[in-house]
């Protein structure tokens, strides 16, 4: 048998007749423990456990369970808590199934008497302790056949609370049973393994202590880990060893003492899957081959441990571990990656050049989407090709090396700002400080390009540079544009200054977040394309001024015609609330924009003249009501008064009730007359 036939509990139990059984070298039950670590690896489990039951995320894989079969019996070595768990869980389930009960029978603890009795018992009175209106744990105390004495077996104490757990989270689930048995789909599932069928001793697996405790994932990763150098590289194994039970612990232990194991782990989670032998880092460490692990792995591993450990209170080293705690990002991989291969091709020795590489393969990877694994492996290749240049990577830029994986517009800016850097020591400094806002994190052209239109000579002249730059930050915080709506509107008084939506049927009005996450451009993306629209603002407004009330005087000196749908935002910027925040889209419908507001036109969207004539109206005190159907070309109109007000080539038409055309505004202020109209 293997991980090919067996996959969920109740094929386990299927299979081995003669009971699944917790060995009495096994430590005692833990998941249901009291402490805060616990509780909270519990309520995690279980709510990942009711997402995939319900569906709403994807079949949960909880590992492998691998263990001794012979006999028709299965005795678990690594998934004792896991299948405990489960089993909890099925036992809940299936509590007024009789047909499940000899199923049920076959799972036991052998760890002490009173832990398999107390099993035997539980299943055999699984009716009256889940359908109790007292708790489970309250009920079972309370029952005839509970013994006083089993209060003082862990086991059983863990088992009440995680019932307990079971029964509150999994209440609501009526169709529980059959979800669980679902062939289709399984829900919750994990990976058996019969050591026999590996092939290979127990000892490369599991080792269990003087207790009977099994290693974590973490010390079984270690041990086939090393069994992998010893083979490899012979005479490197016991320094390498000698170091990851040492400084290396120390290193992951100063980090994050509850969980160092896990970012340890990370660690190699990461390195494996940027060089390409593991696919994913989720759940991986016993799930590949290890004879695809390499010598460079390994020496890689090494440079980068040791570097880090004695350089601790590096940048490189903060940003690697803290990127650890949590499942990385792509961009955080790729960065990791520029991180260690560096330090492999140095040998672990810093020769000066480590902050000029980092500083480039940062602004890159920050200003390039990596969002998926395509984009993640072109970019991985792309800093693997410029392993070659290690040692002088602004050299190599400012001479305009051949660069891929990346966006092509960074690459220009990293090629131009390396020739200043190069020849410019002021100007190198200045760039430096431009890359430290955190909004735009590292991409600085626009100030770069605005700065060399002012030139004769082509050549960005520092001063002017530090003008535009100047400008823009004192436009932006941290992560968001200080005046966001008031920035947009005043830009809207120089042109139309949207951008195209990837579906090329939408525009927005750009987004504050960087990172793009929506897949909507951003004020970022809008400031770096170095447009007209946006260098006649900066040029209009200066940092000696208050900006907040430069903005302000822009907007209210605009002279924006009516019949110009930018007049709708600059005059009526309540506009802005009808759509998210997260998309801010318009988009053409039958000749006129209509306001999105969510991701796409399919839901109910607004008629932008209506929407501003109904902003215009209330400041006047007459109340209207807007009406639109679902969909994009649809009809959407005003009900004001006893007229049916819509918007059609720059006219309002107003009809009656029979739908008798009355009037149609003529000037080329339509929303103004339109509300004189109805004043009348």
């Amino acid at each position: 048998m293997n991980g090919e036939y067996i996959d969920t509990l109740t094929e386990l139990l299927s299979a081995f007749k003669n009971k699944v059984e917790i060995p009495i070298v096994q430590r005692d039950y833990a998941q249901g423990r009291q402490d805060s670590d616990t509780k909270l690896v519990r309520n995690n489990l279980l709510a990942d456990m009711k997402s995939a039951i319900l569906r709403e995320t994807p079949p949960l894989d909880l590992n492998f369970v691998y263990g001794k079969a012979e006999n028709e019996k299965f005795i678990p070595v690594d998934g004792q808590q896991r299948l405990t768990t489960l089993f909890l869980l099925h036992l809940y389930a299936f509590r007024e199934d009789d047909s499940k009960t000899e199923l049920l029978y076959r799972f036991t603890y052998e760890t002490r008497t009173s832990s398999r009795d107390f099993f035997e018992k539980l299943t055999q009175n699984r009716v009256d302790v889940f359908t109790s209106d007292l708790s489970p744990s309250e009920e079972i105390v309370d029952s005839e056949w509970f013994v006083s004495g089993w209060k003082n077996d862990p086991t059983i104490q863990s088992v009440l609370v995680m019932i307990d757990d079971i029964k509150s989270v999994f209440g609501d689930i009526y169709d529980l049973a059959p979800r669980l048995l679902d062939d289709d789909y399984r829900p919750l599932i994990f990976k058996f393994l019969n050591i026999k069928d590996l092939g290979m001793e127990d000892s490369l697996y599991i080792k269990l202590n003087a207790r009977g405790k099994p290693l974590t994932p973490f010390e079984n990763f270690k041990a086939r880990l090393i069994g992998r150098l010893k083979k490899l590289l012979p005479d490197f194994a016991l320094e390498f060893e000698h170091y990851f039970d040492t400084s290396w612990a120390d290193l992951f232990w100063a980090q994050k003492k509850t969980k160092f194991d896990q970012v340890y782990l990370a660690f190699f989670g990461v390195l494996l899957m940027n060089k390409g032998i593991i696919r994913s880092d989720y759940n991986w460490s016993n799930a590949f081959d290890f004879n695809l692990i390499n010598k460079e792995v390994f020496r890689t591993s090494f440079y980068t441990l040791n570097y880090l450990y004695e350089n601790s209170e590096s940048k490189a080293c903060q940003f690697l571990l803290g990127a650890l705690e949590n499942r990385p990002t792509y961009p955080q991989r790729v960065l990791f990656h520029a991180v260690t291969t560096y330090l492999y091709e140095s040998e672990g020795v810093n020769n000066g050049s480590f902050e000029r590489w980092l500083r480039i393969i940062q602004n890159l990877t920050l200003n390039t989407p990596i969002d998926n694994d395509e984009r993640y492996r072109r970019a991985i290749d792309g800093v693997n090709k410029l392993a070659k240049n290690w040692d002088d990577l602004l050299e190599y830029f400012e001479q305009g090396g051949i660069v891929t994986g990346f966006s092509r517009e960074q690459v220009v800016e990293e090629q131009e700002k390396a020739r200043i850097i190069q020849c410019d020591k002021d100007f190198a400094k200045a760039i430096y400080e431009a890359e430290r806002h955190p909004y735009f994190s590292g991409q600085i052209r626009s100030a770069l390009h605005y700065a060399i239109q002012g030139s004769i000579d082509n050549i960005p002249n520092i001063d002017t540079f530090m003008g535009y730059w100047n400008k823009i930050s004192a436009l932006y915080d941290e992560t968001k544009p200080k005046f966001g709506r008031l920035m947009r509107r005043a830009l809207l008084t120089f042109g139309d200054y949207t951008l195209t939506v990837d579906t090329q049927n939408y525009q927005t009005l750009c987004v504050d977040d960087p990172k793009e996450g929506a897949s909507t451009p951003s004020l970022k993306r809008l400031f770096s394309n170095c447009g007209e629209i946006v260098k006649q603002l900066l040029d209009t407004i200066t940092t000696e001024d208050d900006v907040h009330e430069q903005l302000k005087t822009i907007i209210k000196n605009a002279d924006i015609p009516q019949n110009d749908w930018r007049y709708c935002f600059i005059r009526y910027p309540k506009l802005f609330d009808m759509m998210s925040s997260s998309h801010l889209r318009l988009r053409k419908a039958s000749g006129e924009w209509i306001l999105v507001p969510n991701q796409k036109s399919t839901g109910y969207n607004e008629d932008l003249y209506i929407a501003a004539l109904q902003e215009a109206l209330r400041e006047k005190g007459i109340e209207s009501t807007r009406y639109r159907e679902q969909g994009t070309w649809c009809d959407r109109y005003l009900s004001v008064s006893e007229y049916y007000v819509r918007y059609k080539k720059g006219k309002f038409s107003f009809v009656d009730a029979e739908g008798a055309l009355l009037i149609e505004t003529e000037t080329d202020k339509p929303i103004t007359e339109a509300v004189e109209y109805l004043l009348r």
